[in-house]
């Protein structure tokens, strides 16, 4: 079968199918976006597959899946934040030495941001300072949340980097968010 036939013959029911199981029309757009663009990876290999329409609901069924997992992980992972949080010594210190801190780390993290390129600086901005989704950016600069999420992905990259290894990344981004 060519490519262009079967994506006329499963877009409906790969889009339906991520509908279906992640309940976010946005993520379903782009999990089908990625099926098609696997199948294009591997269209050589595609006239010997015997059961075509097995081999993409398994495709469906594993990004679902990976998806998923990675957004427990991400979950976890921000429960972890907010308990190191809650438990860091700048919690017992003074109001004076805690803006003295705040003050600090809000200075690094702004000369950190001023490294980046300006399109991740200001997507960065707008989620963490102004507390955007991904799909709002994405609306109001005219881009792909794709897009967002990887700009996002790469200013938070950038942004560890450039910081002193000795400086905890999670109090930055915690001492931003006290100082909005």
């Amino acid at each position: 079968m060519e490519l262009e036939n079967i994506f006329y013959t499963y877009r409906d029911k790969i889009f339906g199918f991520f509908v279906k199981n992640l309940s976010d029309q946005d993520l379903a757009k782009d999990l089908t976006q990625e099926v098609f663009f696997q199948l294009c990876k591997k269209q050589d290999q595609l006239h010997s597959i015997e059961n075509l329409n097995s081999y993409i609901y398994l495709m469906c069924r594993n990004l679902a899946i990976n998806h998923i997992n990675k957004a427990s992980h991400e979950k976890k992972y921000k429960e972890r934040i907010m308990h190191a949080w809650n438990d860091l010594p700048i919690r017992g210190k003074s109001d004076i030495e805690k803006k003295i801190n705040a003050d600090y780390y809000h200075t690094i993290l702004e000369n950190s941001l001023n490294q980046l390129p300006p399109q991740q600086r200001l997507i960065f901005t707008l989620s963490k300072k102004e507390g955007l989704s991904n799909k709002l950016i994405a609306q109001q600069l005219g881009l792909s949340t794709s897009t967002v999420k990887n700009h996002l992905y790469q200013a938070v990259k950038n942004l560890k980097s450039s910081i002193n290894p000795n400086i905890d990344y999670i109090v930055l981004i915690m001492s931003l968010l006290a100082l909005a």
